[in-house]
């Protein structure tokens, strides 16, 4: 009985082995398609990251523009009392965007209303729409914007 007993263990000791080669193969596929799926995760992650710098360095570009257009040294080149439907076009050039251009168009005047002594002789104001678009260096992401102004007038017409 003692013989049939090892000859039992032996025969059992021998099934076991190819199991855990079995088992160590298919736990190295679970972790290869784990790394697999974080490396792809952190490509997309890495590619809408440079995405959206792109379009930040669009969108800063043009509100360098309009902050330009309204300075003293944008606004020598456009006439704030010019109140003709004619959009006045300005240039600018940054170094990392391209294409930017704004465009100041008169949309309307309109009279103030005083104080309580002197009823509709307040000030008047023309209102402007200052669009202003542009691009990165590439031309992978733009940005357009609109921003109203108000102007003192001498008066509405």
């Amino acid at each position: 009985m003692n013989a049939i007993s090892q000859k039992h263990k032996c025969h059992q000791r021998n099934n076991q082995q190819g199991f855990v080669l079995v088992l160590a193969l298919v736990m190295l596929a679970v972790l290869t398609l784990i790394g697999v799926s974080s490396m792809n995760s952190a490509n997309m992650e890495l590619k809408a990251t440079a995405n959206a710098q792109q379009h930040q360095i669009a969108f800063n570009a043009v509100q360098s523009l309009l902050e330009y257009t309204l300075s003293d040294t944008g606004a020598s080149l456009v006439s704030y009392q010019d109140t003709s439907s004619t959009p006045q076009i300005l240039t600018y050039t940054l170094a990392n965007a391209s294409s930017l251009q704004s465009s100041v168009v008169h949309v309307g005047c309109s009279v103030g209303v005083g104080s309580s002594l002197e009823e509709g002789k307040g000030f008047s104001y023309n209102f402007y729409n200052i669009n202003g678009s542009g691009s990165n260096t590439t031309g992978t992401a733009s940005s357009i914007q609109t921003q109203g102004v108000r102007y003192p007038a001498a008066a509405c017409d």
